[in-house]
């Protein structure tokens, strides 16, 4: 999508649910880690709406219920508006990811400089 590449995953629910495989979670997790962007597009019949979740939420939108997931959708509404969403999603997490501020290391309140010794809790 617009020169990038985006993963969408598309799924529908059923009684208020929807269901994410092992491998599925493992490869949008790792997709997230790596710096891809991935999402998942759920379409609800009962309520003709479309969510757009972040595909690195997916262990925790499995086996949870869409009533409950809707504030952690990052857009949700009308089919025909969902490319346009994932469109913009999708721009706004290159361009957060490709941000060389988000890459600089956290200030450091003695003054000596950083290290990264417990960066990423390693």
């Amino acid at each position: 999508m617009d020169g990038v590449p985006v993963w969408a995953e598309l799924k529908i629910t059923k009684n208020d649910r929807f269901t994410i495989s092992k491998s599925q979670i493992a490869w949008h997790l790792g997709h997230t880690r790596c710096g891809g962007v991935s999402f998942f597009l759920v379409h609800d019949p009962s309520t003709r709406l479309v969510f757009l979740f972040d595909g690195g939420l997916a262990a925790k939108l499995h086996g949870s219920r869409l009533s409950v997931l809707r504030p952690a959708a990052r857009w949700y509404g009308d089919i025909s508006a969902a490319p346009c969403a994932l469109r913009l999603a999708a721009r706004e997490s290159w361009i957060e990811r490709l941000d060389p501020a988000s890459c600089a290391p956290a200030p450091c309140d003695d003054g000596a400089g950083s290290t990264n010794e417990n960066r990423d809790g390693l």
